[in-house]
Parts: C-alpha cells; sequence; structure tokens
C-alpha cells in the first residue's frame, strides 16, 4: 500500500453522498504546489482527489471550505480515465483548517492573561532559576 501525506488548499466545497448501505462518503479536491519552477520560473499544481468515510465524512463536511488549508494522509492510487491520469487518496487521517474555530462561538478563548506573557519583553532568568 502507498501511503501519502499532502499539505495543499480546497478547490471545491466538499460533496458527501451516501451509499446504498449508508456509507457516508466526502470527496474534495486539495491542490499542492510543485516543489520546484519550471524553465519559467512558475510553480505548477498536481490535485488529489480525496475521500473521507464514515462518521468523519460529517466532520470533513463541517470545516472543509473551498479555499481551506488541509492535510491528509492516507493510501495513494493513480487512476487512468480517458487519457487522464487521476491521483486518488483514501484519506485515513486529516487536520482540521486552523480557522475551524473563527465562526464557532464554542471556540476556545485565548487567555490574554497569559502568565508566560511579558508584553513582548525579554525576561531575564539566570542559570540558578532553571529546573533544570
Amino acid at each position: 500500500m502507498r501511503q501519502i501525506t499532502i499539505s495543499g488548499n480546497i478547490g471545491n466545497d466538499v460533496q458527501v453522498n451516501s451509499t446504498q448501505s449508508g456509507n457516508k462518503v466526502a470527496n474534495f479536491n486539495v491542490a499542492v504546489r510543485q516543489n520546484r519552477p519550471d524553465n519559467n520560473g512558475e510553480y505548477g499544481t498536481d490535485w488529489f482527489r480525496c475521500s473521507v468515510w464514515g462518521t468523519r465524512a460529517s466532520t470533513v463536511e463541517k470545516f472543509y471550505k473551498k479555499g481551506s488549508h488541509v492535510v491528509v494522509t492516507g493510501s495513494l492510487s493513480i487512476n487512468e480515465y480517458n487519457g487522464k491520469t487521476q491521483l486518488q487518496i483514501d484519506v485515513s487521517d486529516f487536520d482540521l483548517p486552523d480557522n475551524r474555530n473563527a465562526n464557532n462561538t464554542n471556540s476556545i478563548k485565548r487567555n490574554v492573561n497569559n502568565s508566560f506573557n511579558n508584553g513582548g519583553q525579554s525576561i531575564d532568568i539566570s542559570d540558578d532559576q532553571l529546573p533544570f
């Protein structure tokens, strides 16, 4: 089995379907920028079709939107259709986008009174004060 982890941006809103047996599947495409420029100095894009199965499909549907930056891991298959190559990932693990709590009223508020925050000022600590 070929495992792959990619990091990129979602190119379309997630489409969720159900199989005849009632299993959910969430499908979306991820654009990944190639590491090296071509002869013209431009970077290409590789597209991966991703599928998430089961109850996790609902999580993906809720948080993944067009343009979201995502990281997914899964098994890779390479398919040929009408002379075109399609890279397919059956997703086994995924990270939620950084902005997943932007519109969520239940999101965790950052504590502005963080004891480790010194207002951007340096903190002087001698070697004798270190616990190690």
